[in-house]
């Protein structure tokens, strides 16, 4: 009874002690386990967060400048105000003006600022609580343009309007993913009259593209949503459907965890089976397990000794009785017979030592046991597992090793793991295990080995040594598992954040990061560095004719083009659209960067061949030569722009070198082209009206529109004093769409007081060969219903280049089918004025006035005209003289059969309001 007590009061409580502290020690790593699953789960999401927020970064800044461009150029006509109301497509809307210019149904600061790249701007009229579009190059479904369109009042955006407060992030327009930026428009009052908008379309191929690959565990995935829970970007293999039906599990079979990207108004979401979280916890949980098995025989083991001196006893009871139990105990009989005596006996001592054989035989039927678990654990484990001897040879191996190395457990037994293509990049990495100062020590890290089949793969490999009890080395435990892939999706990562996605060039950061590199170098080997800014020539022109599918191919082939030039030291990168930078490194003169230049620039004017289309481009490039140029990197990009530009304002298809003057001039440039744009807002632009006389009848032809600009400092300035710097820009096109607009309101307003006739106007190539030239003056006949196509003329300038004849052709003869004719003006002082004439489907042929001026006395000036009257006569085309001062010029010129004149001899240009009154006078015109 005594020992009885023992036994219950400490023996007991220990043992329910000890078993209390192993199911809470399970309990928390198999917890810990779940939570470093979870923990895992968030840090993916956070790369995921990180990729979005890093895609968002690349057009942000366009945003912002578009914004204040907009904001900027609307502040040069004045402060927003509302003046009553208007009529827009059948609709009163308040009538919202910046200074005295109404801006309702305007689109040219809305172009202006978006004219380059996939953006679009609109301006906002504030009507009660909607916000109506009333300025704006956004599109809806059907392609036209969404004027009067409200915007959605029960969008995210309106919200913050409402509170005056700005919207910046990321909404879907038509489909499409735009990065936004709203802010609100007050009068001069501080009131809320209306919304500024600018957005830029974001590319979403690069980022798809990973998440499709991207998994967690065997069956998680990931799927992103966006504020109204839409699945933008899910991983690959599993349907949208079963996707939402996890994310919407109610039976708690799926763990989700998720993270906000405000930036972007989405939620990244993760989700994996809770089962094969806890299966991975279990997993985790066997080594403990076995470990806290040896420790508890351990304990028993103690504890019988420790119970050992209670029953050392002397013989108690019959001596039959210790016979029977000594029989028995060599019988192997240890079975409970309940045969009990007096404490501290020989009988009792044997009774006790039966008991405590029988329970060695519980014990080693438990050690057989779990000897079998490790078994099974062996067998099973996920990671490889390989034992060596202590000469390093292989003695056992898992299955798990034969699916990772290709090697079977035959083959690999008796084998060093040398043999086997463990660590195959470092032929001595076992021995230095075995020999030396660091050996028997453990050591984890990557490798790399070799498949039984050939190929290479990276593992993390863990190899610890395993001691006897006299401290004497016996094995090397190895465990290694297969990280290809996740390397492999990290590389990605860290590429797509360094790397253009269309061409895979450098990006803008990695350029930057290469150029402070290459300016250090370049001191230390007193060399010079080349810092290039290069910008295709028209190639808007492609994308608008062909599609921008066409346009990244060509893109893409230009990339390899040109690297395939460049030295290994040398850096190509894209900072966006057609526009790419470049550093050259290693050279010593201006003179070997020179001859580099034009064999890049031969490079690009090599014809390009997608699909079955032949393209033909060229480029301007501007540099600087670095440290001759001695600047920060920032500064010195900003040089090779500069450069870029004078080389592109000069006709491009050249390579330019910055100067100071050079700079100043574009700095001139930019200037002329800010206030050429600030005068067409004022209204500082206007059209006088120069007549064209019949030189048979003299009755009154034609009036041609002639361009003027009263500018603020420097006077009234022609043509020739300002459409040279806009000739390459779009600015032109919106300046050429104002002429004819304009011509055809005049002339409604001149026939509307009797007056009939017909107006020509000056067109530039550029403008002649955009796509949309011949739906725009469709259009505008709607608009003026009482002209006639007929009474309308366009001139083309001889001297303009045109590239295109095959294109200019088709604009020509759509035109011709509304019934509008063309004219080829300043004929005879170009270069290709005969390819012109047979060429192009002209309706009349103006000859260039240095021909006229000096008729009278110069012979040869004469003889140019007679030939070219005869070569229209037999090309069936009319003929305009100009430049016509004298009555003898007039008198010769109707001799030789020219057909009408026009100059300073009949009238100068006149003001529209001037035109009826001339003509009362002049019609028909007497040549005196």
């Amino acid at each position: 009874m005594k020992h009885y007590t023992l036994f219950k009061k400490i023996l007991l409580p220990l043992a329910a002690f000890g078993l209390l502290i192993g199911f809470i020690s399970f309990a928390f790593i198999f917890n810990h386990h779940l939570n470093n699953i979870e923990t895992k789960a968030n840090e993916e999401t956070q790369k995921l967060a990180n990729l979005l927020v890093t895609a968002r970064t690349l057009v942000s800044e366009h945003v912002l400048s578009s914004m204040a461009l907009l904001k900027q150029y609307a502040s040069v006509e004045g402060q927003p105000n509302i003046h009553g109301v208007t009529d827009m497509l059948g609709t009163q809307v308040p009538n919202l003006r910046f200074g005295d210019s109404p801006q309702t149904g305007r689109t040219i600061l809305v172009d202006s600022v978006t004219r380059i790249g996939s953006g679009t701007a609109t301006i906002f009229v504030k009507r009660g609580q909607q916000f109506l579009r009333i300025a704006t190059n956004v599109k809806k479904a059907d392609g036209s343009n969404a004027f009067g369109t409200e915007l959605n009042p029960y969008g995210k955006v309106i919200e913050k309007l409402q509170k005056n407060e700005t919207f910046y992030g990321v909404v879907d327009i038509l489909g499409e993913a735009y990065l936004s930026r709203y802010e609100p428009m007050h009068d001069d009052q501080g009131r809320l009259i209306g919304a500024w908008y600018v957005g830029y379309k974001l590319d979403f191929n690069a980022i798809d593209q990973a998440i499709r690959q991207w998994g967690f565990l065997e069956k998680g995935f990931v799927a992103i949503t966006d504020g109204r829970g839409k699945i933008r970007f899910l991983t690959g293999g599993i349907s949208k459907q079963q996707a939402l039906d996890a994310m919407e599990d109610k039976q708690q079979r799926w763990k989700k965890v998720s993270k906000e990207v405000p930036e972007w108004d989405f939620q990244i979401n993760i989700l994996y089976p809770i089962n094969e979280a806890y299966w991975s916890a279990l997993g985790a949980l066997s080594p403990v397990m076995i470990i806290a098995l040896i420790l508890t025989l351990v304990v028993l083991m103690v504890v019988i000794s420790g119970l050992q001196r209670f029953v050392l006893n002397p013989l108690g009871g019959e001596p039959e009785t210790a016979k029977l139990l000594l029989m028995r105990i060599e019988s192997g009989d240890f079975a409970e017979d309940h045969i009990t005596a007096t404490p501290d006996t020989l009988i009792a001592n044997m009774v006790k030592m039966r008991r405590r054989l029988r329970e060695m035989v519980s014990q080693i039927q438990a050690s057989a046991n779990r000897l079998k678990v490790s078994a099974s654990v062996f067998d099973h484990a996920h990671d490889a597992i390989f034992i060596t001897d202590e000469h390093g040879l292989i003695v056992q191996c898992n299955p798990s090793f034969s699916v990772v190395t290709g090697y079977t457990q035959a083959e690999a037994i008796g084998q060093s793991p040398t043999a086997l293509g463990i660590a195959c990049e470092q032929p001595d990495f076992f021995q230095t295990l075995y020999e030396g100062a660091q050996a028997f020590q453990e050591w984890q890290g990557e490798v790399w080995n070799r498949h039984h089949q050939g190929h290479d793969y990276l593992v993390e490999l863990e190899l610890s040594p395993v001691m006897n009890q006299a401290g004497e080395f016996q094995h090397y435990v190895g465990l290694f598992s297969d990280i290809t892939r996740a390397k492999e999706q990290q590389n990605m990562l860290e590429h797509l954040a360094y790397h253009d996605v269309l061409t895979q060039l450098p990006n803008r950061v990695l350029f930057s990061s290469r150029l402070q590199q290459a300016l250090l170098e370049a001191e230390r080997q007193q060399s010079l560095v080349a810092i290039c800014y290069i910008d295709l020539d028209d190639f808007k022109i492609v994308n608008d004719q062909y599609g921008h599918e066409f346009g990244d191919k060509l893109l893409m082939q230009l990339a390899s083009r040109l690297n395939s030039i460049l030295k290994p030291q040398d850096t190509l990168a894209r900072l966006g659209g057609d526009e790419f930078a470049m550093l050259l490194c290693g050279g010593r003169t201006q003179t070997e960067y020179t001859r580099l230049l034009k064999k890049l620039l031969a490079a690009i004017e090599k014809p390009f061949a997608i699909d079955k289309f032949k393209f033909s481009i060229s480029a301007s490039i501007g540099y600087t030569l670095y440290p001759i140029d001695h600047n920060p990197p920032d500064t010195l990009l900003r040089h090779a722009d500069h450069a870029m530009y004078h080389a592109k304002t000069h006709g491009g298809h050249q390579f330019h070198l910055f100067d100071l003057a050079s700079a100043q001039q574009s700095q001139q440039q930019q200037l002329l082209l800010r206030d050429l744009l600030n005068g067409i807002q004022n209204s500082h632009i206007k059209l006088v009206y120069q007549p064209q006389v019949c030189m048979q009848s003299g009755k009154l032809f034609c009036f041609e529109a002639l361009l003027r600009w009263q500018h603020p400092l420097r006077g009234l300035l022609y043509p020739n004093d300002f459409l040279n710097a806009v000739e390459h820009t779009s600015l032109i096109i919106d300046i050429g769409n104002w002429v004819i607009e304009e011509s055809l309101r005049q002339l409604t307003e001149w026939q509307a007081h009797g007056l009939h006739t017909q107006i020509s106007v000056n067109i530039a190539a550029q403008h002649l060969m955009h796509k949309q030239f011949s739906d725009h003056l469709a259009s505008l006949f709607k608009k003026y219903p009482n002209i006639k196509p007929q009474q309308l003329h366009i001139e083309i300038t001889e001297s303009a280049a045109i590239s295109d004849f095959a294109r200019v052709n088709r604009v020509i003869q759509q035109c011709q089918s509304l019934g509008v004719a063309f004219s080829i003006d300043d004929f005879g002082s170009g270069y290709s004025s005969l390819i012109y004439l047979r060429r192009l489907p002209v309706d009349i042929i103006k000859i260039d006035q240095s021909f006229i001026h000096n008729m009278l006395s110069n012979q040869e000036d004469l003889a140019v005209i007679r030939g070219v009257v005869m070569l229209c006569r037999e090309f069936g085309r009319k003929v305009v003289a100009e430049g016509v001062e004298k009555a003898e010029q007039a008198q010769l010129l109707a001799e030789l059969g020219c057909d009408y004149a026009q100059g300073f001899g009949i009238s100068r240009g006149m003001p529209g309001n001037k035109v009826i009154e001339w003509a009362g006078k002049h019609d028909p015109y007497q040549f005196n």
